[in-house]
């Protein structure tokens, strides 16, 4: 998947009510002094280690206040597609794709009912769902891709160009991705969410709106 780079109908324009507000009220009432200074005394420095869990391999998100509820657009008359990325890079997906994504990959990710609302804080006429992605694998195989910038000893990859070509140059081990249907990679960057071909036939078949993606090479 292409991370949208511009506010679109897949990158909407807006932010979380009471998110933030949920976060310090429990960082200033509910935590001991103790974990109040793993975070240096800092409501703030609090937030970012639960935020860093929406994109990276930290666990589930546990506890209540630390799953947005509630995103309010700033646009109206949005149209808005199956899979979002939000806030601090959140995803979340409507209620056919977490039908689909439950009934192939059952338990495996982290999903709670999230309301879309609408400027006036109307409901957006579409079920959603928080999403974090749960499975991270190392698929990428840099010996039999192109176009790409990193190194081993970086740990780190990425393609140059997120582009059809760009990411068609780029390979991923047939048999570590086997019945595997969405997950994060770990040391291939850009992309970084990968889904499987089986899981793209149904989005497509449901007519299903997603991001800009692009196939790469299986070897």
């Amino acid at each position: 998947m292409v991370d949208p780079s511009n506010f679109s109908d897949f990158f909407p324009y807006g932010d979380y009510v009471g998110w933030e507000e949920g976060i310090k009220r429990h960082f200033d009432e509910e935590m001991s002094a103790e974990q109040r200074a793993a975070s240096d005394n800092w409501d703030v420095n609090y937030r970012e280690t639960v935020s860093r869990k929406f994109t990276e391999e930290g666990g589930a998100l546990s506890e209540s206040h630390q799953r947005p509820s509630e995103f309010r657009l700033d646009e109206p008359g949005k149209s808005l597609g199956s899979l979002l990325l939000l806030t601090n890079r959140l995803l979340a997906v409507d209620a056919k794709m977490h039908e689909l994504i439950e009934s192939l990959e059952p338990g495996v990710h982290q999903f709670w009912p999230m309301r879309i609302s609408q400027k006036k804080g109307e409901d957006y006429p579409v079920r959603y769902f928080g999403m974090i992605i749960r499975r991270f694998i190392d698929s990428f195989v840099p010996t039999q891709s192109v176009g790409y910038e990193g190194t081993d000893e970086a740990n780190f990859f990425a393609t140059i160009n997120s582009t059809k070509k760009g990411y068609g140059d780029l390979a991923v081990s047939k048999d570590v991705v086997a019945g595997r249907h969405l997950w994060r990679e770990r040391r291939l960057k850009r992309p970084n969410i990968l889904f499987s071909d089986e899981l793209q036939a149904k989005l497509a078949s449901q007519g299903l709106r997603m991001p800009k993606h692009h196939q790469l090479k299986v070897v």
